[in-house]
Formats: C-alpha cells, sequence, structure tokens
C-alpha cells in the first residue's frame, strides 16, 4: 500500500520541479533577449569630442558666398528720396519683415530668376543676375536706377533661402530661412536635433551650386567640423542622418525574437504534463 501511494506523491512533485524549471528557463531567456538587444553607448551620442581644445579658440568665420541661382525668388524694393518716382519700380507687393508668417505667399510676389539667370523688373526690363552674390545684385540695380531716381536705395533679398533635413531627427521637414545665414547646427535644431540613433560620424549633405550636384560626408563629432566650409548651409541644401546599426536591432521588435523559442518550450511543458497527469 506504502509503494502504490509514493508513486503518485513522486510524480506530483517531480511534475512541480518540471513546471518550475521551465518557467525559470523561459524567464532566463527574456532577460537574455533583453541584455543582448541593440543599445547606444554614451560615447555614440556625443558631438564635437574628437580634437576638441580644452580652452577657448577662434573658429573663422566662413560664411558662404550666396549666388545668385535658376529659380531663385528674389525680393526687390527700390526707395528714393522722392518715393512717387520710385513707385513704377515696385509693382510687386514685395515687403520684408522678420515676422513673415507665410513664406509661400511672399515668394509668389517676387521674382522667379528664369533658366536664362534673368528677371523681367519694371521699367528696366531683362536683368542678368544669376551667378551675381545678393550685395553685387543690389548695386547693378541700384547702378542702373541711378538714370531714372535720386539716390535710390535697393533692398533686395532672396525669398527661396530653403533647407531639408531627414533621416534620423526628431522632426524631418522643409525649413525657410529669412536672413540668409543659417548653420547645419540650426538647421538640426529646427529639426528637433539628433535622434540617439543618428550616424554622427556620416551625415550627408547634399548641395547644387551652379547646375553641378555634390555629396558632402560631415562628421559632427570632430572639432574641426567649425572649420568646415560645411559649417554654414546655401539654399537648397539637402541633410540627410542616416542611422547607427544599432537602430536596425530597435526597429524589429525583440518579442517577435523570443515567440519560436517560447511556443516551442510551451509545448514541451504541455506534452509533458499530460503524460504525468494521464
Amino acid at each position: 500500500m506504502l509503494g502504490s501511494s509514493f508513486i503518485p506523491v513522486m510524480g506530483k512533485r517531480l511534475l512541480m520541479l518540471l513546471e518550475m524549471r521551465i518557467f525559470s528557463s523561459l524567464f532566463w531567456v527574456l532577460i537574455v533577449l533583453g541584455l543582448t538587444s541593440s543599445c547606444v553607448s554614451h560615447k555614440q551620442l556625443l558631438n564635437y569630442q574628437e580634437n576638441l581644445p580644452d580652452t577657448a579658440f577662434t573658429v573663422p568665420k566662413r560664411l558662404p558666398n550666396i549666388r545668385i541661382q535658376p529659380n531663385d525668388v528674389l525680393g526687390i524694393k527700390v526707395f528714393s528720396t522722392e518715393m512717387e518716382l520710385a513707385a513704377p519700380f515696385n509693382v510687386t507687393s514685395s515687403q520684408f519683415s522678420e515676422s513673415f508668417i507665410n513664406i509661400e505667399s511672399i515668394q509668389l510676389s517676387g521674382y522667379l530668376v528664369s533658366q536664362e539667370g534673368t528677371i523681367s523688373f519694371p521699367v528696366l526690363g531683362n536683368l542678368k543676375l544669376e551667378g551675381l552674390s545678393i550685395s553685387e545684385a543690389r548695386d547693378s540695380i541700384v547702378e542702373k536706377l541711378k538714370q531714372h531716381l535720386k539716390d535710390p536705395i535697393v533692398n533686395l533679398r532672396l525669398l527661396n533661402f530653403r533647407v531639408t533635413v531627414s533621416g534620423e531627427v526628431k522632426n524631418p521637414g522643409a525649413f525657410n530661412v529669412i536672413n540668409e545665414r543659417i548653420s547645419l547646427l540650426d538647421a538640426l535644431a529646427l529639426a528637433g536635433d539628433l535622434t540617439d540613433y543618428a550616424d554622427r560620424k556620416d551625415v550627408l549633405l547634399v548641395r547644387e551650386v551652379g547646375g553641378v550636384q555634390s555629396l558632402n560626408r560631415i562628421n559632427l563629432q570632430t572639432a574641426s567640423f567649425f572649420q568646415s566650409e560645411f559649417y554654414y548651409l546655401r539654399q537648397n541644401d539637402l541633410i540627410y542622418v542616416k542611422p547607427i546599426k544599432a537602430k536596425s536591432g530597435a526597429v524589429q521588435d525583440q518579442t517577435s525574437k523570443a515567440v519560436p523559442i517560447l511556443t516551442a518550450a510551451a509545448t514541451v511543458a504541455a506534452v509533458l504534463i499530460a503524460l504525468f497527469t494521464q
């Protein structure tokens, strides 16, 4: 009698031990998957960490020499001591203010530079402005206006200065710039800054000058970037921030990796429990 009652008791104990072992194994599988998942080191999140002097240093200003190109939109306003005489030169509604709300409507009121590099200006006719800087174009128009106005003043601005930021930033998009001076860091700030998975050592800047497009690689983790010709942006620059390799591991749901293992373990556990309870 003792022997027959002892076997079921031992079977239940073995079953309990087996269940505990199975659940313990499943628990450690989940822990290992969590610890081995892709992560980003603190060093990968830092900018300008290489060759950065311990003391203050002077960064030379490398302001871009912005040149007028076809498809640019120019805002031009003419002033004179006799404003009634200047009126014929201001047939558009181009007004300049730092508080522009709708840049698209402002651009529609500007002068579009044709594929031939010219604009059609009131009274003066077609003006060749392609290849000129903003100040050079302003001076050129002033000289032509002197034949019609006394002491003319020209306010000329580039209305389509836009940069595009995409990739591993928090708010990618195209951003209009009013003051024609924006650094790469400013553009990244407008886009909400870099994400944790941004590759700071390999930022791509696509730039077109004179119809020629160039691809430029930038390392934001070195202090020499401050002296780079790409520190300041030009109109229509495109910045792409690619992800680091750890992003691929983060995008793939780690629980999906555990599903086959957990399914197999649960199947084995169910079979063993069924055998012991028969």
